[in-house]
């Protein structure tokens, strides 16, 4: 009885979530514009990442295609790889410096 709703319903709510996670983007936007420091920018960087993954994943699910989900990965490893990077570089810039071997 309900086997009929389904494939209705799925692309609806999928449609419904790929409208949620776009009018996401605006604050990040905003965000990674704006600023006010590094730290704020590189945050807004990996969130818009994540929603790229998002918006991937439910293309996946709109397109009935899986080829989608393998975008979505290599998305959200790089920006793994690029929050891990920008943790390194903000603890190298915390650091103070070392003292020359001439003093």
């Amino acid at each position: 009885m309900t086997d009929g709703l389904i494939p209705g319903l799925i692309p609806w709510a999928a449609a419904l979530a790929a409208t949620i996670v776009t009018l996401g983007l605006l604050p990040v936007a905003f965000r990674l514009l704006v600023g006010p420091s590094a730290a704020d920018r590189a945050i807004a960087t990996d969130m818009l990442g994540l929603l790229g993954v998002c918006l991937a994943a439910l293309t996946a699910v709109l397109a009935v295609h899986a080829a989608f989900l393998d975008i979505a990965l290599g998305i959200a490893l790089v920006g793994f790889l690029a929050a891990v990077a920008f943790a390194r570089l903000m603890e190298r810039a915390s650091m103070p410096p070392a003292p020359s071997p001439t003093e």
